[in-house]
């Protein structure tokens, strides 16, 4: 009997080989598959042509045909030649195998993207080892179609940076550890994701930029990753590497007095954890965010709950109160004297109280305050007085006056129940010194320094400005009415003269150090700071030749501080601390007379630092401590040394708060608690723009603050022509602009419609970011489809420069480092020889870039600089043309880019140009500016304010 013959089953699929992605060809290709009755499974592999796409794949649409014969072997070799003809146009750019791996990876990952998303029509084979025998096997697979994303947990564990990559599809979230990759292919389980371009690059970069402990530190590293991931738009979860501060410090207990409906007295309990306001019930950690950084705030059960019983103690009715506030009528408050008797318990138990000079029920004393005042004894650094306040015969304790004046309180209880207003002339008098001073018993140990700061016209100022000799004050008021030198110059200084606002400043500093006091030089950028602290350090060395000095900035700055003192004052021994090889007996090494170290190596290595005195502590850049609670001040302020110095040129960048930490490290408890300090000062300035807070803040620090702009006393520096160089946008990028503008208006109105608008800020700020970069180039908004790949501003710069090199340099500032590489590869593709200096780059190498760009002998005439790395402390003279690729709200940080080359030193006229797209964001914003900035030259100004002021309509305009 025949046999019958066996029936075959064919099928013609797609054979995927990931591991041939870029080098070996074919990645993809066709396999036939043909099954047998017997089970037998035969292939065949085929070439991807078009006559046998069209015979065995007859029910492939022609879009997907159409992109099938993109892997073919022609299509191919014809990318494989236009990717050597971009390579021969940017052959600076890389070596050529790393230029063409990542060409093909951009092609391969948006003919497969294509190619999967016809899933229906076509099946997929793959052929890869098997994990455990490691032999090829060729296997069915699934190319899923659907979108997938990245996200990221960094954190530093011991000692070493860990970033856990997840992939999300969907609500499904799985390590990336757990696929196999193939550039920006994922395999798991014989499935296949596909990441998205921007994935696929980050993955690449972190691939590239490993770190290197010789260079950074692992949180330095962990937290330059962190931004570089955001300022990609992804997620990241870095808690652990944000200024985390733990509080654990016990609560300073606090009743706020209210009125409620006006027909009832409230007592709010709350408890004050290092300014921070709390309410409520307890919870054993309660976060706080405060300018960056997060609090962890250890609240402590037992001084929170003694708190609420002593309330509860107070009156019956309060047992039976359990809204977290305590509240009486106003007849049972005065009834029997009840509220003076709490008044004064609650004193008497170290309880705050707020509120009082808020009450309208109560009447007013019809007394004035009388005050009498006596220097007892002069100390070193504070001065012991006999202060007494009396209302009519009643004389008030000055513990409790002063926890009233601490409080924000303008009046005073009264033993009869009156109560004793403390007017606005007795305030300016006496309230500040009350304030800064400690209080013992009826006296007042008042700070020395605190006599710079007073109205010489009052009678009692008058008395404590005695404390400091005449002849000291002879020469503040000669050295303030510009008449002959004070001081002669160290003989140890190599400079031939100092210019003579430069002289001045050595000589303010020399003032300050007699009187006890310390200060901050905050002239503008590029006028010498650093020459006029090394002569008063050459001073300071010749009276004690034993003296050592620290020095405090940036790490981009370090290596600038060695050649500066070596050049002028080379006496002077100095030592870079920093970097993973240091040792700790480096910092007692009496060889070295000032030791030189980064904010970063500070914070690690505190505890050595504090352990040593210094003659004079000098920080430069002193805004990196506008933060009163980051890591980093709190740092700084353990820090031994009778003199300190701050050099800033904008110790006031982003609110009046800046300024606060920078002046409680140069005079510890000068302005108060941080709390206070706000309440008195930020708000009222910041928010209510109140002139006479911002006068009586200014004239308190004056003397302790010295800033001489460069229109001021160097006339002799050529001209700056500041001007806009405005760009208008093709057709293609503006019509992606208004695309991207009515999704974000749409979006951000909404939100701020449903949630307010300080809950919608956030976005506004996200909304006007996006806006931005496609302003620049539509190549940095990583999560829009736009279809676009023009750059008005980078054709624009390109003509610019093209116009200007090589008889002139150039300085080009971005705050995007997306921006940077887009310029790279135009200055690459124009032939430009250019530099750069970013975040990533190390300390040691900035100035390696800096010298080389000053010098005549380089060939670049560009030097591209991101805004944070590039805005502080870099000498650039040998530039003279400043381009702002993407300008924003602050006024400072961009006069601070300019002021690179803009400075002493320079001999040619600096033309500076901020890019602006007309009829964008951009011009709005410019517009908004000038609209409502108020304080523009004052010291105290909050130039980067500006978006904390945002009103609806503010917002609507800038989205219209």
């Amino acid at each position: 009997m025949a046999s019958q013959p066996q029936t075959v089953s064919v099928k013609t699929v797609l054979l995927l080989q990931p591991m041939r992605l870029l080098h070996r060809h074919p990645v993809l290709q066709l396999l036939q598959v043909s099954k047998k009755d017997n089970g037998m499974v035969e292939m065949e592999e085929l070439p991807v042509m078009q006559a046998i796409v069209a015979q065995h794949l007859k029910g492939m649409d022609a879009e997907a045909r159409k992109a099938l014969m993109m892997v073919s072997e022609s299509a191919l070799q014809k990318e494989k030649l236009l990717i050597e003809k971009r390579f021969e146009l940017q052959r600076t750019a890389t070596d050529w195998p790393a230029f063409y791996d990542k060409a093909m990876a951009r092609y391969f990952l948006q003919v497969l993207g294509q190619l999967k998303q016809y899933g229906q029509q076509l099946s997929w084979y793959h052929r890869l080892p098997h994990g455990a025998t490691n032999k090829m096997v060729t296997a069915p697979c699934v190319y899923h179609p659907f979108a997938v994303m990245l996200s990221f947990c960094i954190t530093v564990k011991n000692d070493t940076p860990q970033i856990d990559i997840w992939v999300e599809k969907g609500r499904e979230k799985t390590l990336l550890s757990e696929y196999r990759r193939f550039y920006f292919l994922l395999e798991k389980d014989h499935q296949y994701l596909h990441l998205p371009l921007r994935c696929y690059e980050l993955l690449e970069w972190l691939d590239e930029h490993a770190w290197d402990e010789q260079i950074l530190s692992a949180l330095d590293y962990a937290r330059n990753v962190a931004n570089h991931i955001r300022q990609q738009g992804f997620d990241v979860q870095a808690d652990a590497l944000e200024d985390a501060v733990a509080i654990t410090t016990a609560p300073a207990r606090r009743v706020l007095l209210s009125e409620l409906n006006n027909a009832f007295l409230m007592l709010t309990p709350q408890f004050v954890y290092e300014d921070c306001v709390i309410e409520g019930a307890y919870e054993p950690i309660t976060k706080n965010k405060q300018d960056e950084v997060t609090l962890h705030i250890h609240r402590d059960e037992t001084a929170e709950q003694s708190l609420v019983q002593f309330l509860q103690g107070l009156h019956p009715n309060f047992a039976r109160q359990y809204n977290g506030y305590y509240y009486l009528s106003f007849a049972d408050a005065q009834k029997k004297g009840w509220f003076l008797k709490v008044y004064h318990q609650l004193l008497d138990a170290d309880i705050e109280l707020r509120g009082m000079d808020l009450l309208r029920h109560f009447k007013y004393a019809p007394y004035k305050p009388e005050t009498t005042l006596q220097i007892l004894q002069e100390l070193v650094d504070v001065l012991q007085v006999s202060m007494q306040v009396s209302f009519g015969k009643e004389k008030i304790p000055l513990s409790d006056l002063q926890k009233m004046l601490l409080n924000g309180q303008k009046a005073v209880m009264l033993k009869d129940g009156s109560l004793g207003v403390l007017g606005e002339e007795w305030l300016r008098q006496y309230a500040g010194m009350v304030k800064h001073s400690r209080v013992n018993g009826d006296q007042l140990q008042v700070p020395r320094w605190l006599a710079m700061s007073l109205d010489a016209t009052d009678d009692n100022a008058l008395q404590l400005t005695q404390v400091l000799p005449e002849q000291w004050w002879q020469q503040w008021r000669q050295w303030h009415q510009q008449e002959d030198a004070l001081y002669a110059l160290p003989q140890t200084l190599q400079v031939q003269a100092l210019r003579p606002y430069q002289k001045k400043g050595y000589e303010w500093l020399r003032l300050l150090a007699e009187a006890g006091g310390s200060g901050c030089l905050a002239d503008d950028m590029g006028l010498g700071k650093t020459l006029q602290t090394i002569a008063f350090l050459a001073h300071r060395f010749e009276q004690d030749n034993t003296a050592r000095f620290l020095v405090v900035c940036p790490a981009s700055l370090m290596y600038n501080w060695q050649q500066e003192l070596e050049k002028f004052a080379p006496v002077l021994r100095s030592m870079a601390y920093h970097g993973a090889q240091r040792k700790a007996d480096w910092i007692t090494d009496e060889q070295y007379q000032v030791l030189i170290t980064s904010y970063g190596t500070l914070r690690q290595d505190v505890e050595l630092f504090a352990a040593v005195t210094f003659n004079t502590v000098v920080i430069d850049e002193s805004h990196y401590i506008k933060n009163p609670v980051a890591q980093i001040t709190r740092a700084i302020t353990q820090l031994q040394a009778p003199f300190r110095i701050a050099l800033s040129g904008t110790p006031v960048m982003n609110g009046t708060v800046d300024l606060y930490a920078q002046l409680n490290f140069l005079l510890p408890g000068m302005l108060g608690s941080k709390e206070f300090f706000r309440r008195e000062y930020a708000y009222p300035i910041e928010q209510q723009k109140d002139e006479e807070k911002a006068a009586a803040l200014q004239k308190m620090i004056a003397p302790f603050i010295l800033r001489r702009t460069k229109e001021q006393v160097a006339a002799d520096l050529p001209e700056k022509t500041e001007s806009i160089l405005w760009c208008h946008m093709g057709h293609d990028q503006r019509m992606a602009y208004e695309s991207l503008k009515d999704e974000i208006r749409g979006s951000v109105l909404l939100e701020i419609e449903q949630k307010g608008l300080q809950a919608g800020k956030l976005s506004v700020l996200a909304g006007l970011t996006k806006l931005r970069q496609l302003c620049n180039s539509p190549a940095l908004v990583k999560d829009a489809d736009l279809f676009c790949e023009d750059s008005i501003k980078t054709d624009v710069l390109m003509e610019e420069l093209k116009q200007i090199i090589p008889q002139h340099k150039a300085l080009v500032f971005s705050q995007f480092t997306g921006m940077l590489d887009v310029l790279e590869q135009a200055l690459m593709q124009h032939r430009i020889v250019f530099s750069r200096i970013d975040g990533s780059t190390p300390a040691h190498k900035r100035q390696e870039l800096v010298n080389a760009f000053q010098s005549t002998d380089t060939d670049a005439s560009v030097m591209l600089i991101s805004l944070k790395a590039g805005n502080a402390g870099l000498n650039l003279t040998a530039a003279d043309y400043v381009f702002l690729v993407d300008p924003w709200w602050n006024a400072a940080v961009e006069n601070q880019a300019i002021d690179r080359t803009h400075r002493i030193g320079q001999t040619q006229p600096v033309f500076a140009y901020r890019m602006i797209c007309k009829h964008t964001v951009e011009e709005k914003i410019l517009q908004l500016k000038d609209r409502k900035k108020k304080l523009a030259e004052s010291l105290i100004t909050t130039e980067d304010g500006l978006m904390q002021e945002l009103s609806i309509e503010d917002v609507a305009f800038l989205f219209q």
